[in-house]
């Protein structure tokens, strides 16, 4: 099975525990085995959880930090997979689907790009919420994240609204990337493929709460 081959590597931190919580049940009801998640629960400094949400001085720190996490895995786990994946905690993966993980496989083994993003809906950016990786590739795809992370440090948070992904964007064109095709995700409440979707992502949301209405008005629509 394809996600037995995967490295699952996420981050989060206490805050974000109820949603997590709906992430991780979800990986246990595809099948995805303990030893293959690599999941950091970051215990954040008391002055960044006065303000929390997207934006916030505790958001940006998430999503530097997440990186790191993303580095650091990589190069521990590296050629012990075949494939990683970078996921968000505000991921569901869809249980009814699960055998359909094989489509990814199949289309991953007849194109030839290093990693595989989710699309920011339906425009040409990339989603740095949930991608793909080759372990093929990984030293290029190490390079290309660690290039991402120092300029993360380097950069005053008023110039990359969207953190991580403002960043992945500027230089794409670095790495040899693709996109995990439209029918397979979920993007927000958005209309969606039920008979092929994988992944829900629970964007747009307000906060903690209002993501998990999202995940649960979801879920619904395709039990």
């Amino acid at each position: 099975m394809f996600l037995d081959k995967c490295n699952i590597i996420c981050y989060s931190t206490p805050n974000y525990q109820l949603v997590t919580d709906i992430f991780m049940e979800s990986l246990r009801n595809v099948n995805v085995p303990n030893e293959n998640i690599s999941h950091k629960l970051e215990i954040v400094p008391d002055d960044l959880m006065i303000v929390t949400g997207f934006q916030s001085n505790l958001w940006y720190y998430c999503v530097t930090n997440k990186i790191k996490h993303l580095i650091e895995t990589l190069k521990i786990n590296k050629n012990k997979y075949t494939y990683f994946i970078f996921s968000d905690c505000d991921i569901r993966f869809v249980e009814r689907n699960k055998n359909k993980w094989v489509n990814i496989e199949a289309f991953l083994q007849l194109t030839e790009n290093d990693i595989y993003f989710m699309r920011e809906h339906v425009s040409e950016d990339v989603n740095s919420g949930f991608f793909i990786m080759k372990n093929s590739s990984i030293d290029k795809i190490i390079d290309f994240f660690t290039e991402v992370y120092e300029t993360m440090l380097s950069t005053d948070n008023s110039c990359m609204g969207l953190g991580d992904q403002t960043i992945v964007n500027n230089i794409k064109n670095k790495i040899n990337y693709g996109f995990i095709p439209n029918n397979n995700v979920i993007f927000g409440p958005f209309e969606f493929d039920v008979e092929n979707a994988l992944i829900h992502h629970a964007i747009g949301a307000r906060d903690v709460s209002d993501k998990i209405e999202q995940i649960n008005n979801v879920k619904n629509l395709i039990i």
